[in-house]
């Protein structure tokens, strides 16, 4: 079906849309049939772009060691679903030369990612897909680092803050299913050191309010479970189990914090 979908699939510069040829259209978050997409909403719209090409990475590593299959194949659905929703999304705010080019790149990477997501779930073909999951990140990186830069609102760093969050949450997860299948080393020091210390930031925020406050208590608690199940504390197979679900606990937090930010 992804393979399909991807043969399908074509994004034009000059679209507002994006959805599969010949399919039935997607459905367009109502924020994507806004005249103008606010700046902040932009910073956290197009960063959820990391967590979902993140995402969709984690959940194909997760088939490929027949991992709670059936979550991670709805996850990888989802999150592709979501995606391209995004992406049409984000072109109804890039009007810049930085920005539009930004997003071309996206797109293109896009394509390649959902055809290697479409071959079948081995070791080899995840630890491909995953060269273009960090490609993919990088470029999604980029593209919200150029509308914070361009966005006139205080909040526009703690947004993109906290959306990166919500990125590492799944980026950590990848990193040590691919392990498990024996590409890399998962590892992930510097990546629970900036996830640790961003809490931190975010935490002490003069833009953070109670409620806000209350979502990073909870993602903090959170957090020491999810880190205990990364460095492998318990029986193998347990500490696969509770990386999967700790880390899409850890996610929906860290979302809540950056829509927080976003309305602030």
């Amino acid at each position: 079906m992804l393979r399909q979908v991807v043969g399908a699939f074509a994004l034009a510069v000059s679209c507002t849309s994006l959805v599969p040829v010949n399919a039935v259209p997607l459905p367009v978050p109502a924020a994507a049939r806004a005249p103008q997409p606010d700046a902040t909403d932009l910073i956290n719209e197009t960063g959820r772009l990391r967590m979902l090409a993140e995402r969709m990475g984690k959940a194909y590593a997760q088939l490929a060691l027949n991992l709670m299959p059936d979550k991670a194949r709805t996850q990888l659905m989802s999150s592709q679903q979501r995606f391209e929703e995004n992406l049409a999304f984000v072109a109804r705010g890039a009007t810049k030369p930085i920005t539009r080019a930004g997003l071309d790149a996206i797109s293109a990477t896009y394509r390649s990612y959902a055809e290697a997501l479409a071959l079948p779930p081995t070791k080899a073909n995840v630890a491909a897909a995953h060269h273009l999951t960090d490609k993919l990140v990088s470029e999604a990186e980029n593209l919200t680092a150029a509308f914070e830069g361009h966005a006139q609102v205080p909040t526009a760093r703690f947004v993109n803050i906290s959306g990166r969050q919500r990125m590492l949450s799944q980026r950590m997860a990848r990193l040590y299913f691919a392990a498990a299948l024996g590409n890399g080393k998962g590892g992930g020091e510097q990546d629970r050191v900036e996830f640790r210390n961003m809490l931190v930031t975010l935490d002490t925020s003069p833009l953070t309010t109670p409620e806000i406050r209350r979502e990073i208590d909870l993602a903090r608690t959170q957090w020491l479970f999810f880190e205990q199940a990364l460095l492998g504390n318990g029986d193998p197979a347990s500490s696969l189990k509770h990386v999967a679900t700790a880390s899409e606990r850890l996610l929906e937090t860290m979302d809540n914090i950056a829509s927080l930010f976003s309305k602030a």
